[in-house]
């Protein structure tokens, strides 16, 4: 949580820690965490997926192709990418990863900060998304109302119709994960 200050490396190698002791599996993760989920990515060997829902920072980029921020009207702006070296991102292609948002984000600059925020990180996602798939990868970025399933909050996971969201995860699962 952004409650304090908080080391995203320290995090990613003890999942990493963790990974080798659990084996193979397919990690989810959620808004903040989600940037510490793309840099277990570039270090386990036992990652077979990533699921990220609503991920609102830590995008990682090939150094040499970082994009430009993402400015929004969010006194959190602007939306930075991360830059990593171009080894460690290819690590990124080495299983699929799908991105999940809910309902209320905005596909245009906004007034309101907390939307804008959320347009500007879904924005960014797909830069990511864009990135890794032109490496090679296999990223699919999801928004759950475009697939019928409305009523969504930051927590897609604990909505009403969970079940049905859980019910889209094990069956992206089954087809996407080896």
């Amino acid at each position: 949580p952004n409650t304090a200050p908080f080391d995203s490396k320290i995090i990613a190698d003890s999942i990493d820690a963790a990974l080798l002791k659990s084996g193979p599996t397919v990690l989810v993760t959620h808004s903040q965490g989600c940037g510490i989920g793309w840099l277990v990515g570039t270090k386990s060997d036992n990652l077979k997926g990533i699921i990220a829902f609503e991920p609102g920072s830590g995008f990682l980029f090939p150094d040499g192709k970082v994009p430009a921020p993402i400015t929004s009207s969010s006194s959190l702006s602007p939306m930075k990418p991360v830059g990593i070296p171009a080894d460690q991102f290819k690590k990124l292609t080495r299983f699929p990863i799908l991105i999940v948002y809910g309902d209320n984000i905005p596909k245009k600059p906004t007034d309101n900060p907390y939307m804008d925020y959320w347009r500007s990180a879904a924005e960014m996602a797909q830069k990511f998304a864009d990135a890794v798939n032109k490496a090679g990868g296999q990223v699919t970025i999801v928004h759950l109302p475009d697939m019928g399933l409305k009523g969504n909050t930051h927590f897609p996971f604990s909505d009403k119709n969970s079940d049905e969201v859980g019910q889209f995860m094990e069956e992206w699962i089954n087809k996407n994960v080896k």
